[in-house]
Parts: structure tokens; C-alpha cells; sequence
């Protein structure tokens, strides 16, 4: 199922009477937190999803099944796309590096159209290589395989194929798969551009359609689309792969602004394509219920008003009928949200995900005045819910159990990602603010988990670890920290508490507690986060003696469980990341350095020095603004003390030729660049590199009429103040000397 947009701002819940409604079938709704949420199993009893090793700075992908706790699927080089599963989630699809030369294409950089090359043959191949993302499905005993892109044509001249290559270092992206595992469903590039001779060009990028991999078959076909529009992807797929939604590319007809080019939603039912919607130009996906007959989405007020009538943006469900025709109804849309203080008024929706019989509609709604007062919160939809409209997730739950532990402030649902078969299951973001007072001054943190609707399926499942915590050696500052994360899963309520072995007594652990700093930058706090799921230790002065071992305890009603240990450490010194290279100038032109250095210290500070090519030992720092260089030219100096540093040379008739370094100062150790080169050349009147008559020319006409000296240049070449035949005669002595 398409995944929505999350928030990170958790908000109190809001009690709702759920008006004329049903509530939970059975016990009141139970949450289990997962770390995973990007597909759940058809039961509900399962989930999948991307986990960041920090260790190999790589996604893995993880299982989770209730009681059971979690697996790893085995395999690297995966993309940050989401994990899609069958409904069982023996069959897995996501994107992954094509580590095989598939057609030759991994580093084919494309044909020659212009510049130094022979245009229409191929470029050199990429190096070093970047192997582009590809669609592949995973099972326990076939591991990765590569699931193709559309069809792709050789070029006889060349002997290259084109089409089906790559564009953005990915050729396809898996967007959905089949309940019963067998299609893929997404978008990939389908054709090269076109070179000087009418043949394929460079083979990179071309028109992205939609298309389905059989993967029982082993083919991949485009969907078709209306004449005249060559752009689609397809997005969801229903159980059987009888019907992909997505959308094309064509006319959308805006009733107040008239037609243009946009996403048209779109559904292909065995195959043929209708167009569900051409009034709305749509950015969000689409999803189709396991069964192929409910598609929902949430199109425009524009769309409202000519469909229904209604002139207000509002969810839409299309309910397929006996002849694969569609039929839109108006669902209406969530009320505007109270976060305790104030009411967000509501922006909008995306789906997530719809259940088997169509009845239950989960997704993302967002509510704020402005951007930056924008939360995103889980809605959910159902005929027996609230009169039948749509209402924030949360509500839900406070109105079917106030008391529960779901229930209380700083926690929140921020979005709804997937959806068991039978709706009862919830695939939720949970959102947990800090502990501290106010809670801006601390850490809120983020994971993901399972919503039972009816609690009584979901016994007590007691705390288990997915990946233990990863260790960390800090090389750069930052104010917020070194990060160690903790992926468990378990029942809610769910307690962390951060410990640390006792630098004195190996073997003893001490509990920790937030610093409630509020991230200064530059200040020394000691630890954020020490009761969630990730924990921030503090680095302000070279990390302050805060190396060690860090674990966690997790807890809740049915039982505890204490991490394996991660060692963390802060390298002292300062590492110099780019050096500075060797620059030419003239006067009057302004020449630049550059050089980056990182340290485990807020304090650290850059000094540029300059010294004479004849004397390079005799090094003195330069100051921000007018400089006097060591052979007696003017210097104007911009970025003294920083990373950039640009020097502007005053007139002189000699040239000249300094060095350059930069120091890097830090509490946690110093480092020196290496010494570079400026020459400034007076003659290079022209100031670009060369000496040739073209310069003789500029300074002839600059010394007539100096509205025609070159910006920055002057006719007063000695610099003494007036513009004579000395000058004349300085400029011919520097040219003959060849500066």
C-alpha cells in the first residue's frame, strides 16, 4: 500500500463522542509497537519494513510477527524505498542496487550530443560505477532477484540497448505488490532521447510509465494509456493484480482556469484504463482494497463541486460496479483538529490503505494556519464510525476507552500507513514527545507499531529487540548529539530507560535522565531522550569524557529485556576534510580559497596566514578587510577566519607570489592545511589566465578612456596614484617579463 506523509509533532489526544457510530467490536483498542509500519500482513498479525543499520550504513529489511518478534531478511545494497509484502509477507518487494551488469547499462553513461566528443557514440562508462536502484522480489528461497524493467531495444550502430534505462540513479521503483505475491506494480524510464542522426541518444532518461512485472512469468508490461499521453505510474495493486491504480499524464480540466497538462488518477481494470479523475491535478496515490472493487483518494473541492455538488474538498471513495465502471461517493472529511490549545484548521488527506470489503479507509491528515504550524495526524473511515465521516484516529481510540495508555499527552498518532484485510489492524507512526518541561527542550521521538482496533486480538506481547543498539565513533559536531537508536517491538504501554556503565565500576550500570536543554549550540548538556527509543548523548567540549558503553532497558507489563551494549567514543583532534588548491589572480580581481576541517568541538575556528614565495617559512595570519602583504601590495580580505577566504590584490607593476595555509583551532587538537600557491600576474590585464596581445589591447584602451578598463583593472599600474607614461612603461616591463 502507497505510504503517506508523516508528522513528528506529537499532540494531545481529542475526546470525540462517536456520534450514531460503533466502536471497537470487542476490548478497547491495544497498540503494539513494531519499529515497522511500511506493510502489514493480511491478518494483521505481521509487519515489514526498512530498519538503518548504523553499523553498516546500510537498510536492512526486518519481519515482525506477533509473539514471535522479528527476522532479517538477508541481503544489502537496498534502496530507502518502502518494503511492500503479500499477504502473508513470504514474497517482499522494494528497491535494490542492480549489482549485475544488466545489458551493460550499470555504467553506461549515456551517447555523445555535444562537446568534446564524436556526437551519437557512446560516452565512457561512469567511474566509479553507480549502479542503478531496480525493482526486485525476495523470498526465503529464491533471496533478491532482479524483476527486469520494460522492454529495451538495441541500437545497431552503437550496439547498445536503449530504453528501460536509468534516470536519478534508478530505473524502476516498486510501488506495490500483489496479495498473492505475484505482480509488481511502480513506475520505470522507458525510452533514450534522440541523437543528431534521428537514432537513440543518451539512453538515461525518456518518458516514465506504468508498468507490471509477472513475476511468475518473469515479463514486464507497460499498462496501457489513451492516445497522445506517454507518462503514467501505477502505484496499488489488489490482491489478484486484476486492477493497478496510479495515474497519467494528460489534459486536466480546471473548471475556473481552464485546461493544462497534469496527473490524471487513473485505474486498470484487466487491464484497461479509466480515468477516475481529470478535474484534479493529484500528488498523493490512490489505493485499490485487497478485493479490486474500492479505490479512494482525495481529490478537489473543484472535483466536489461537479461530481456532488459540493463545493469543499473532501475524501472520495470510487466503488467499482458490475460493468468495471466506477462510481465516486463523497465521504466527507475529518473536523478540524485541537491540539490542547489551539484549532488547526484541516488542509487535507492522503490514503493509505482500504480494507477487504472496502468499509474501512486509513491515511494522513493535516491541519495547521501555515507551513510551519502544520501537524499531520492519523484519520481513519468507516460507514458504522461517526456518522459515517471521516475523523482523526486518535478521537477514536479517546472516545472508545478514555483511560487507555493510547490516551495520554505527548503521544500521538501521526499517520495511518497500512490496514489488515479484515480493518482491524492499523499499521500506525507514533509520535512521543519529550518529558521535559516545556517539551520543546527536550527530545520527541518517532517509531511505528500496530493498532488493534479490537484489543481482545492482541494479547500481551512482551518487549523483544530487532537490532541491538549500534556503537558510534564521532568524528564531527553536532548539536544534537550522537544518536543510538533502540528498534523493539511490544506492547503499549512501553518504558525505555538509557543506562551507563559506570566509567569507575565495570560491570555497574547507571540509569540516565534527560538534560532538558533544548539543543543549544555550544552547550554542554549530558544527555536527551533517556526513556524512549533513541538516545542523544551530548558532545559540546570533544564529547567531556562522556565515552563509554550505553544500553537500554525495555519494559512493560509482560516483561523486560536489556540490550546488548554499544560503545560509543568521540576522536579527538581535527580532521581537515578539503583542502585548499593553488590559485592565479590579478589585481583588482578577486581570488578565492576553500578548505573544510571537523572536530568534536563547537569552538572550532579557522585563522588564514599568508607568507612571501621567497620567504614560505614566514607565515602571518590575515585580517578580516584591508591587508598589507609581506612584499608591501595591498590586499582587501574577505573570510579571514572561516572556510571561504577570497583576497582582492591592490595594483602593483610587479608580480607577485605569496603562499597560503590555514589553522584550524579546536579544544580537541589542531590541524594545518597544506600550503598553497597564489601568483598574481599585473600584465594579465585581462584577467583570464592568458598573456597575449589581447591584454597588450585592454591596457592601451583602459589607459586612453578609463570607462574601458576591464572591471577591477586601472590604468595606474604602478599604483602611485596618477596615470602616466611610467605606467605605460611598467605594464610593457611585466609583459616582457611573461607574468
Amino acid at each position: 500500500m502507497a505510504h503517506a506523509r508523516m508528522g513528528l509533532l506529537a499532540c494531545p489526544m481529542v475526546l470525540v463522542a462517536l456520534a450514531g457510530g460503533a466502536s471497537a467490536v470487542g476490548a478497547p483498542p491495544a497498540l503494539i509497537v513494531t519499529s515497522l509500519s511500511d506493510d502489514l500482513s493480511a491478518d494483521g498479525n505481521g509487519a515489514v519494513g526498512l530498519l538503518f543499520d548504523a553499523q553498516l550504513e546500510e537498510y536492512q529489511v526486518y519481519r515482525w510477527q506477533r509473539g514471535v518478534g522479528f527476522s532479517v531478511v538477508p541481503g544489502l545494497g537496498l534502496s530507502a524505498e518502502p518494503v511492500r509484502g503479500s499477504g502473508d509477507l513470504s514474497v517482499l518487494a522494494t528497491g535494490r542496487r542492480n549489482d549485475s551488469d544488466w545489458g551493460g547499462l550499470n555504467c553506461f553513461a549515456g551517447y555523445c550530443t555535444f562537446g568534446d566528443c564524436v556526437p551519437g557514440e557512446a560516452l565512457p562508462p561512469l567511474d566509479p560505477c553507480s549502479p542503478p536502484n531496480l525493482a526486485h522480489s525476495w523470498t526465503s528461497v529464491t533471496g533478491w532477484v532482479n524483476a527486469g524493467s520494460v522492454s529495451r531495444q538495441l541500437d545497431a550502430g552503437t550496439g547498445r540497448f536503449f530504453g528501460g534505462t536509468r534516470c536519478d540513479s534508478s530505473v524502476n521503483s516498486a510501488n506495490d505488490l500483489s496479495g498473492d505475491g505475484r505482480y509488481i506494480v511502480g513506475g520505470a524510464w522507458s525510452t533514450g532521447l534522440v541523437r543528431w542522426d534521428g537514432e537513440p541518444a543518451s539512453g538515461l532518461c525518456g518518458d516514465f510509465v506504468a508498468f507490471v512485472a509477472d513475476r511468475a512469468l518473469g515479463t514486464v508490461a507497460v499498462l496501457p494509456v489513451q492516445p497522445g499521453t506517454t507518462t503514467s505510474r501505477a502505484d496499488s495493486v489488489n490482491d489478484d493484480g486484476s486492477v493497478i491504480t496510479g495515474y497519467d499524464l494528460g489534459e486536466v480540466i480546471d473548471p475556473e482556469f481552464g485546461p493544462y497538462q497534469g496527473r490524471r488518477i487513473c485505474v486498470w481494470t484487466n487491464g484497461v484504463q479509466t480515468i477516475l479523475d481529470n478535474i484534479t491535478s493529484a500528488f498523493s496515490t490512490y489505493p485499490v482494497n485487497p478485493s479490486g472493487t474500492v479505490v479512494a483518494g482525495f481529490p478537489s473541492a473543484a472535483f466536489s463541486n461537479v461530481t456532488f455538488g459540493q463545493n469543499t474538498a473532501q475524501l472520495v471513495r470510487w466503488v467499482r460496479q458490475n460493468d468495471d465502471s466506477w462510481m465516486p461517493e463523497a465521504l466527507g472529511r475529518p473536523a478540524d483538529y485541537f491540539d490542547g490549545q489551539v484549532l488547526k484548521p484541516f488542509l487535507g488527506l492522503s490514503v493509505s490503505a482500504i480494507s477487504a470489503d472496502g468499509n474501512t479507509i486509513v491515511g494522513t491528515a493535516g491541519y495547521g494556519n501555515d507551513f510551519f504550524d502544520q501537524v499531520s495526524r492519523a484519520f481513519i473511515w468507516n460507514p458504522n464510525i461517526n456518522d459515517g465521516v471521516p475523523m482523526d484516529l486518535g478521537a477514536y481510540v479517546a472516545a472508545d476507552d478514555p483511560s487507555s495508555p493510547i490516551v495520554t499527552d505527548g503521544l500521538g498518532l501521526t499517520s495511518a500507513r497500512s490496514v489488515s484485510a479484515n480493518g482491524n489492524a492499523v499499521g500506525v507512526s507514533i509520535a512521543r514527545a519529550s518529558g521535559c518541561d516545556p517539551s520543546e527542550n527536550g527530545l520527541p521521538t518517532l517509531t511505528h507499531g500496530v493498532l488493534y482496533l479490537d484489543g481482545a486480538q492482541a494479547p500481551c506481547d512482551a518487549p523483544r529487540i530487532a537490532m541491538p543498539p549500534r556503537g558510534s565513533v564521532s568524528i564531527q559536531y553536532t548539536p544534537f548529539g550522537v544518536a543510538i537508536n533502540a528498534f523493539v517491538s511490544g506492547s503499549w504501554p512501553l518504558s525505555f530507560q538509557w543506562q551507563r556503565e559506570d566509567p569507575s565500576n565495570p560491570g555497574q550500570w547507571i540509569n540516565l535522565s534527560d538534560a532538558c536543554s533544548g539543543f543549544p549550540y555550544g552547550g554542554e548538556w549530558d544527555y536527551e531522550g533517556t526513556n524512549t527509543n533513541q538516545l542523544r548523548v551530548g558532545q559540546a567540549t570533544c564529547g567531556n569524557n562522556r565515552d563509554g558503553r550505553y544500553r537500554v532497558v525495555v519494559s512493560n507489563l509482560c516483561g523486560s529485556i536489556v540490550s546488548d551494549p554499544a560503545e560509543v567514543s568521540f576522536q579527538q583532534g581535527t580532521t581537515i576534510t578539503q583542502e585548499p588548491t593553488d590559485a592565479t589572480g590579478c589585481p583588482g580581481s578577486f581570488v578565492g580559497f576553500f578548505s573544510i576541517a571537523i572536530s568534536n568541538s563547537a569552538d572550532l575556528t579557522a585563522q588564514w596566514e599568508i607568507a612571501s614565495a621567497s620567504d614560505p617559512e614566514n607565515f602571518v595570519p590575515l585580517d578580516e578587510g584591508p591587508n598589507v602583504a609581506p612584499d608591501g601590495r595591498e590586499l582587501s580580505v574577505f573570510g579571514a577566519g572561516g572556510q571561504f577566504l577570497g583576497i582582492t590584490p591592490g595594483a602593483m607593476a610587479m608580480p607577485s607570489a605569496y603562499v597560503l595555509r590555514c589553522q584550524f583551532l579546536s579544544p580537541c587538537g589542531n590541524a594545518t592545511t597544506r600550503t598553497v600557491s597564489l601568483s598574481i600576474c599585473p600584465a594579465d590585464f585581462t584577467c583570464d589566465g592568458f598573456l597575449d596581445f589581447f591584454d597588450f589591447d585592454a591596457f592601451i584602451a583602459c589607459f586612453e578612456n578609463t570607462d574601458d578598463c576591464p572591471f577591477g583593472r586601472t590604468a595606474d599600474f604602478d599604483g602611485d596614484g596618477f596615470t602616466d607614461f611610467f605606467d605605460f612603461d611598467a605594464f610593457v616591463a611585466a609583459f616582457e617579463l611573461g607574468c
